[in-house]
C-alpha cells in the first residue's frame, strides 16, 4: 500500500447527489473516434475506455456525443446515443470503466451551425452566423419547434444514459457549440425573447438544462462553459459567471473551460497549442468559486499531479481536468503518488491528437504509442533476441526503450556524442518548452532503460556483420537540405541548426530561406528577438508547413502575423547575394542575414544497403523513411517496429 503524504487534496472524495469519486480528478471529454460509423461501440472503444479508468482517474467522460447522431454529428464514429439499441453499447461501457475503477460520464452535445457536412442539410442554429471561412453546409436559425426538438433530443438522450447504468452527465454548453452559440453575442443575433440581452441569449440552454434536470433527477449534471471565447465580439468573462450562477440551480458541476472551436484563434484555447502557459483557466475557476455554491471543475493545460494538488488545495477549484496528460503517460497518476513525478512523460502539446478533431481520424499521441493499448510489453516476446538501433534520434531512442522494456539485448548507436538529434534544434526556441521537457525525459528514459549506448560510432555494412544481430532497427533520420544555389555557403547564409543553437550571430534584418515548419518556428523566434523577418519558399503560401496539426499551425500563423514576419510564397531562390535573395520572379529580397531553412533529406544510405543485404529482419522508421515527418511519425513507427521483434 502506497500512503498518500503528497497530494491530500486531489485525494479526497467527493460526493455529488449519492455519488461518490474516490478523487478529485476527471478524464477531459476528447474525440477519440473510435466507436463504428454508425457510432456504436467497438471492442477498440471498450479497451479505450479501460485504459482511460486505469490512469486512475475519479471518472471519465466520453467526449462530444451528439444528440442527433444524423445531422449533429461533428465527426463520422462518434459516440451514438440517440437511439434504445445503443443502450448495450453504452452500458458495456459503463461496467467496463467501474471495473477498472471509474466512473464514467457521456458529454451531450450538438455542434449548431458546426454541425452538417451535407450542402443538401441545414445545420441548425440560433442565427444564420457563417463559420470562420463559411458554413460546411447551410445555417437554418432555429424556429420554435426546432428548438423544441433538439431540447426533448437532450432529454431523450440523457434518459437513454440514464438507463444504460450511467450515474454521472455532462451538458456541453462550452466552445461555441449550439447551446453555447446561444450564449453568446458573436453567434447569436437573434430579435426575439431569445436574442438581445444575456438574459434572453441564455434562456433557451436554461430551458435545456431545467428539462433534463426534470428527466433525470438522480443523475450528477455538469455543465460545460467557456469562461471566454476569445473571439470578436464572443462571450467574455462577466456574462460567462452570470450563466454559471444561473445554470447552477439545475446541474451539480460548472466545468470552466475556454475558447471557439468554431472559430481560428478561439480554438486555440479550446485545444491549448505549445505556445499557451500553463493552467490557462484556473483564474477563471477560482472567479466562479467565489460567486457558485456548487463544485467547480477546470481544464487547460493543467499538466501534473503537482499542479492539482495547488489548485484544489488553494480553492481555486474542487475538480482538475486533464486529458494530454494522461494521453502522454497513463502513469500519471501511479507515478507521481510513488514519489516518481520526474518520470512522467511530459506531453509536448504537439497536438497530434488534435487532428481527431479535424479530419476525422481515430485518436493517436505522438509520443505515446501505448494510448488506448492495454499490452504487457514485457510478455510479448518469445525469446531474446540481440537488436541494433542505429540511430539516436526521436524513432531510435523510442525503439531502444521499447525492445529494453521487452526483455530484448539492445545496443542503441549514435554517429555524435549526444542523444536527441534533431529535436536538440526542433526544442531550442524559447516556445519549445513542453519540447524541451520531453527531450530532456526520453533522454534520461533511453540512458535508464537498459540498452548499451555507443556514442561516436558510425554503424557501416562491416559493423552489422560483425555485430550479427537478430534484428536491426534504423533510424538514422535526416540531413538538413543543402541544393547546389549559387551563394549559398556565402558569409551572410546562416543554417538554421546554427541560429537555433546560437553559434552564429545573425543580423537586424533576417531573410528565413523555406516556409516549413522549421523555418516559421525560426521565423517566429527572429520576431520575438525584435527581427525584421521575411520568409520565401518557392511552395504557394497556402500551404506552407501543411503537415503541422492543425489548431498548432493556426497558431504558428498568428504569431507570424503577431511579431510582423512577412511571407512570400511561390518564389523560388535562384542565388543568395550579397544584395538580397534573388528569385525567379526577379525579386531581390534584402537582407542582412539569410537563414537556411530548405527542409531535410531522408538519411536512406545505410538503410538501403541493409535491405539489400538482408531480406528480413530490418526495420527502417522515422525521418530516414520520407522527408517532412513529424514526431508522431518517428515515435508510432519505431513503437510498431520495435513489438514486431518477437
Amino acid at each position: 500500500m502506497i500512503k498518500n503524504d503528497l497530494y491530500p487534496h486531489v485525494f479526497q472524495p467527493l460526493k455529488i447527489r449519492g455519488v461518490t469519486l474516490k478523487n478529485r480528478l476527471e478524464y477531459s471529454p476528447t474525440v477519440v473516434l473510435k466507436c463504428s460509423p454508425e457510432g456504436d461501440v467497438t471492442q477498440e472503444m471498450l479497451d479505450y475506455v479501460a485504459w482511460q479508468a486505469d490512469t486512475g482517474v475519479g471518472y471519465l467522460t466520453i467526449g462530444n456525443t451528439p444528440v442527433v447522431h444524423s445531422d449533429s454529428s461533428a465527426w463520422t464514429c462518434e459516440l451514438n446515443v440517440t437511439q434504445d439499441r445503443c443502450i448495450h453499447g453504452i452500458e458495456m461501457m459503463v461496467r467496463t470503466a467501474r471495473e477498472h475503477g471509474a466512473e464514467m460520464s457521456i458529454e451531450l452535445a450538438h455542434a449548431g451551425r458546426g454541425s452538417s457536412h451535407d450542402p443538401k442539410v441545414p445545420a441548425l442554429a440560433p442565427s444564420d452566423v457563417p463559420l470562420n471561412g463559411g458554413p460546411l453546409g447551410y445555417i437554418k436559425p432555429m424556429n420554435r419547434e426546432d428548438m423544441d426538438y433538439i431540447k426533448n433530443q437532450f432529454v431523450d438522450c440523457a434518459i437513454r444514459c440514464q438507463k444504460a447504468g450511467l450515474r454521472i452527465l455532462m451538458i456541453h454548453c462550452a466552445h461555441n457549440n449550439l447551446l453555447a452559440q446561444f450564449i453568446s453575442p458573436a453567434s447569436n443575433h437573434r430579435t426575439d425573447e431569445y436574442g438581445g440581452s444575456l438574459e434572453n441569449r441564455m434562456r433557451y440552454p436554461l430551458e435545456v438544462l431545467k428539462a433534463v434536470r426534470e428527466a433525470v433527477p438522480n443523475m450528477v449534471l455538469e455543465c460545460r462553459v467557456s469562461a471566454q471565447e476569445d473571439t470578436p465580439d464572443g462571450l467574455q468573462l462577466e456574462e460567462s459567471l452570470k450563466f454559471m450562477e444561473k445554470a447552477q440551480e439545475y446541474v451539480d458541476i460548472i466545468h470552466v473551460s475556454r475558447g471557439n472551436i468554431f472559430f481560428n484563434y478561439g480554438s486555440t484555447f479550446t485545444i491549448p497549442t505549445y505556445f499557451k502557459g500553463r493552467q490557462l483557466n484556473v483564474a477563471f475557476a477560482a472567479e466562479a468559486k467565489k460567486r457558485l455554491h456548487i463544485p467547480v471543475a477546470v481544464v487547460g493545460n493543467i499538466t501534473s499531479l503537482a499542479e492539482a494538488e495547488d489548485i484544489i488545495g488553494s480553492g481555486k477549484a474542487d475538480i482538475v481536468v486533464m486529458a494530454k496528460a494522461y494521453m502522454a503517460d497513463n502513469d500519471i497518476i501511479h507515478k507521481s503518488v510513488r514519489g516518481h513525478a520526474d518520470d512522467v512523460r511530459p506531453c509536448t502539446r504537439c497536438d497530434w491528437c488534435g487532428n481527431a478533431n479535424t479530419y476525422g481520424t481515430s485518436m493517436r499521441c505522438a509520443i505515446n504509442p501505448m494510448l488506448g493499448k492495454t499490452m504487457d510489453l514485457s510478455t510479448l516476446a518469445k525469446s531474446k533476441k540481440k537488436v541494433m538501433v542505429i540511430g539516436g534520434g526521436a524513432a531510435g531512442m523510442t525503439a531502444a526503450q521499447t525492445c529494453a522494456k521487452m526483455g530484448h539485448d539492445v545496443t542503441l548507436y549514435e554517429k555524435s556524442d549526444k542523444l536527441g538529434g534533431l529535436l536538440n534544434i526542433a526544442s531550442a526556441a524559447s516556445f519549445k518548452e513542453y519540447m524541451r521537457l520531453y527531450l530532456a525525459w526520453t533522454i534520461r528514459e533511453t540512458e535508464r532503460c537498459g540498452c548499451k549506448i555507443m556514442y561516436n560510432t558510425e554503424v557501416t555494412l562491416d559493423l552489422v556483420e560483425k555485430e550479427n544481430p537478430d534484428a536491426i532497427i534504423v533510424s538514422t533520420g535526416s540531413n538538413f537540405a543543402h541544393p547546389p544555389i549559387p551563394g549559398i555557403d556565402g558569409p551572410k547564409v546562416v543554417p538554421v541548426r546554427d541560429y537555433e543553437l546560437h553559434t552564429r550571430p545573425v543580423g537586424q534584418k533576417v531573410v528565413v530561406a523555406g516556409g516549413g515548419v522549421v523555418g516559421l518556428e525560426a521565423a517566429v523566434a527572429l520576431g520575438m528577438e525584435g527581427k525584421d523577418v521575411t520568409v520565401i519558399d518557392m511552395i504557394p503560401l497556402e500551404n506552407w508547413a501543411a503537415e503541422m496539426p492543425v489548431f498548432n499551425h493556426i497558431e504558428l500563423n498568428y504569431q507570424l502575423d503577431k511579431y510582423g514576419v512577412k511571407r512570400y510564397g511561390s518564389e523560388a531562390i535562384t542565388e543568395f547575394a550579397e544584395d538580397g535573395v534573388h528569385t525567379a520572379s526577379g525579386k531581390v529580397f534584402e537582407g542582412d542575414t539569410y537563414v537556411l531553412a530548405l527542409g531535410v533529406v531522408a538519411n536512406r544510405k545505410l538503410a538501403d544497403e541493409l535491405l539489400a543485404h538482408y531480406p528480413e529482419g530490418v526495420y527502417v522508421v522515422g525521418d530516414c523513411v520520407k522527408s517532412a515527418r513529424m514526431l508522431g511519425d518517428a515515435n508510432n513507427e519505431a513503437f510498431h517496429a520495435a513489438i514486431s521483434i518477437r
